[in-house]
């Protein structure tokens, strides 16, 4: 459903910039632009959460480079 939307104002920015009978390759590029545009807000607010949740955590990004600890083997 989200998408349908994101959609739906994608399109309304593009008719409302670029016009509905202009040159449709500008109307694709322009589009497009703007579906770049959505992504990479999404991908920077996930990287935001996850370092909020890393924050939270208590974990630092060297926490996260070492991986999981692995447990300790009983009687060693």
């Amino acid at each position: 459903m989200q998408q349908r939307r994101t959609e739906t104002v994608i399109s309304e920015l593009t008719d409302a910039t670029v016009g509905l009978n202009d040159d449709p390759r500008y109307r694709f590029v322009f589009n497009q632009a703007l579906h770049s545009l959505v992504r990479l807000a999404k991908s920077e607010q996930l990287l935001e959460m996850r370092r909020d949740a890393e924050r939270a955590a208590g974990l630092d990004s060297a926490d996260l480079a070492r991986g999981p600890e692995q447990p300790h083997k009983a009687g060693g």
